[in-house]
């Protein structure tokens, strides 16, 4: 088997790189590059700590913070050292990183394979008529990097469809669709922490749930606006905690919230990666209201799949990737329409009931399509 080097940002959060213990496990040489801090609105978050079943991790210092144009110093160091046979870059082919990385790997005589995450057309004029023309000087060095990259990428793993049409269109090679995949040994039904975190929190009727960032593109506005008009019914909503001056839509969730007469049935919550899939197993429904916008469309929803694997009810938007995701095991609602999702919610809460055969049906569905295991599965093939 040839050597593995991971090098992802998103694998500064320990839970995943759980799918690279997979690999560990079945005698894959595998090593990882990671952040050794990424700096947030709030201040810089050091990486989480190694697990005992991690792989060998290296922390590396990643200068600069967008991902088309950031890097990591000493890396190329690294692989002179190192020299893997295979590098998995989770980031963009159309990055300057796909560029370094691609031309070391074939003065070494190794593959490059990229996780890319883009579901939007990448030929200047769908990106003009999305950006307007004062975005061309950006859109053309896509295309310059995009042009380059083509010959120095061997493999590109897509988190969805629309993503594997279009570099599938751009004449990359090995284009491959795959999950994000959740890690099941967090994610499925659980009785006994629903049971757990509804006493903790007095959670007695149905309960609606939003988890995940608040910045606009999520639509969480959307949901508060179709709940002020269900107030006659039994509910009440769970998101994460926020700190209201962060940012000026956070300004807006809390005044919508309060302007709503909702905010004495909104229980704030703030869990770990670890803890979440606890109180996903605590809610009914489970809400991702995403709306496009110019730049950007839903590209997975990586919520969604964590909650079809606990077994919950979906509502989502048809933004991007849902649809496809929940794939007819969920409820979908077109997106920016608060009436819709206004009506389904209505409708759910009058008929939702928690059964164990339900729960299983969904969350045996997320386990064969949208796994680690899924995932893994996609990722090794390619490299056999």
């Amino acid at each position: 088997m040839k050597k593995i080097i991971v090098i992802s940002h998103a694998c500064f959060t320990a839970i995943n790189r759980h799918v690279y213990h997979l690999f560990l496990q079945e005698g894959w040489n595998l090593e990882m590059v990671i952040p050794e801090e990424i700096i947030f609105p709030a201040g810089i978050k050091k990486a989480d700590p190694q697990e005992k079943d991690d792989p060998e991790i290296h922390n590396l210092k990643l200068k600069g913070s967008n991902p088309r144009s950031y890097h990591f110093e000493g890396l190329i160091n690294l692989l002179n050292k190192k020299k893997p046979g295979i590098i998995i870059l989770d980031n963009d082919p159309v990055s300057l990183l796909a560029t370094q990385l691609g031309r070391w790997a074939k003065k070494n005589q190794a593959w490059l394979f990229c996780v890319s995450n883009e579901n939007l057309p990448l030929d200047i004029k769908s990106a003009v008529a999305r950006r307007g023309i004062r975005a061309l000087p950006a859109i053309l060095f896509k295309r310059t990097l995009l042009n380059r990259n083509r010959g120095l990428v061997d493999g590109i793993f897509t988190i969805n469809r629309a993503g594997e049409k279009i570099f599938t269109e751009e004449k990359f090679i090995n284009v491959r669709h795959m999950p994000l995949g959740y890690d099941p040994g967090f994610f499925h039904p659980d009785p006994e922490a629903r049971v757990s975190i509804r006493n903790k929190y007095k959670l007695n009727g149905k309960v609606i749930a939003y988890f995940g960032r608040l910045t606009p593109g999520k639509g969480v506005h959307l949901l508060i606006e179709a709940l002020k008009n269900l107030k006659s019914m039994d509910w009440q909503l769970m998101m994460d905690s926020f700190d209201i001056y962060a940012s000026d839509y956070n300004k807006e969730i809390s005044r919508l919230l309060s302007d709503s007469d909702i905010l004495n049935r909104v229980i704030f919550i703030k869990p770990s990666h670890f803890e979440m899939a606890d109180y996903m197993n605590a809610a009914d429904i489970i809400v991702v209201p995403s709306i496009s916008t110019a730049n950007w469309k839903e590209q997975y929803g990586r919520v969604a799949a964590e909650a079809l694997a606990c077994g919950r009810e979906v509502i989502a938007s048809d933004s991007g990737a849902l649809p496809e995701l929940l794939d007819g095991h969920g409820f979908l609602f077109r997106e920016g329409n608060v009436q819709e999702l206004q009506e389904l919610l209505a409708t759910r809460l009058k008929t939702y009931q928690d059964t164990e055969k339900k729960s299983g049906e969904i969350a045996a569905y997320a386990l064969e399509n949208l796994s680690i295991q899924k995932q893994k599965a996609v990722m090794e093939a390619a490299f056999i």
